[in-house]
């Protein structure tokens, strides 16, 4: 299984980066009950998309047989469809393959030149391993296993950069950021070495992210603005409108609402363009933004429009939050 999800979610990265289609997040996929079992045309109504990619993927032996189908929920029909065989070998080139045939089938082309993560199979399996390990962990030792595969996938292929930064996230989800920073700062220096871009791009925003725990705004920003830089030299428009988010909520912190705002209104708007349900959310940080600045009616709109997305996407926990904001608003106009 450990195949499928991995190989899935890097499929994901990289047909969002291709332009201007919203691809959605195996996170929301999954938290539809029963997705598996839906029909087409209902797990695509539920999803806000108009093509569903399903797939199969077998290992035999030393061979890997592959077959895939894109379907057109408007248009009712099959538009792409695949059948390969690939051996054991060539595993890292899986999703290369995925990738390219569902962009071409779509009329899009990647906006970066793909690579392949790595030439070595059994490195690229433990990273997979380690991956579907780390998105499911129940505990402490599952995080353990995680670093153990990572660590046996970079032994194997020391410029597996994906997987340092992996692991690398690992230690800054349990509040580890120095070890984290030390793993960022040497998969970076590496990244910039060998030119990868992309990975530059990624560890940058993981070490703007990580300053900004540490309260460090102006180291933050500047990591922040480099990874914005290449994103925008690459054409990843997505991944560029999400960098704007963190350095909103950099600026935010700062106090500095103007900037925050103008940042936090731009990825909104992009995201609402193309429908991404997860960004449009956007809207209760903005309404703490206005709140804020003082525009209250602004903020009231916003985090009724919060609160209404998250009720509709049945988050239990996440309508605390524009709620919150909800009572404060009130609490300032003394409606008690």
């Amino acid at each position: 299984i450990f195949y499928a999800y991995g190989i899935s979610a890097d499929l994901i990265t990289d047909c969002s980066g291709a332009g201007l289609i919203r691809v959605e997040s195996l996170d929301r996929i999954e938290k539809i009950e029963n997705y598996d079992k839906l029909d087409i045309t209902e797990l695509a109504t539920k999803l806000l998309v108009r093509y569903v990619a399903t797939g199969s993927l077998w290992k035999m032996g030393e061979m890997f047989q592959l077959s895939v189908e894109l379907y057109d929920t408007k248009d009712k029909k099959v538009v792409w469809s695949d059948r390969w065989q690939e051996n054991w070998d060539n595993l890292p080139t899986i999703k290369m393959h995925l990738s390219d045939g569902l962009l071409k089938a779509l009329d899009t082309k990647p906006k970066v030149e793909q690579k392949v993560d790595t030439t070595n199979p059994e490195a690229y399996e433990f990273y997979l391993k380690a991956k579907h390990k780390y998105e499911k962990r129940e505990n402490m030792e599952d995080t353990n296993m995680t670093r153990g595969l990572l660590n046996k996938a970079i032994e194997l292929d020391n410029n597996l950069l994906v997987a340092k930064r992996l692991l690398g996230i690992t230690y800054k989800s349990e509040g580890d950021f120095e070890r984290a920073r030390c793993i960022y700062e040497d998969a970076l220096l590496q990244s910039e070495k060998l030119n990868y871009k992309r990975d530059t791009s990624a560890l940058l925003a993981s070490l703007g992210t990580l300053y900004h725990n540490l309260g460090e705004s102006n180291k933050s920003l500047s990591y922040l603005n480099r990874a914005l830089a290449i994103r925008k030299e690459l054409g990843l428009n997505e991944a560029a409108e999400a960098m704007k988010v963190s350095m909103g909520l950099v600026y935010w912190d700062l106090g500095n609402y103007d900037q925050a705002i103008d940042l936090m209104e731009s990825a909104h708007n992009y995201f609402t363009e193309l429908g991404d349900i997860d960004f449009m959310d956007l809207t209760n940080n903005l309404g703490g933004l206005y709140n804020g600045k003082g525009l209250f009616q602004k903020a009231f709109d916003n985090y009724k429009i919060s609160l209404k997305i998250r009720q509709d996407k049945g988050e239990v926990e996440g309508i605390a939050y524009p709620l919150m904001g909800l009572g404060l608003l009130s609490f300032q106009k003394k409606d008690f």
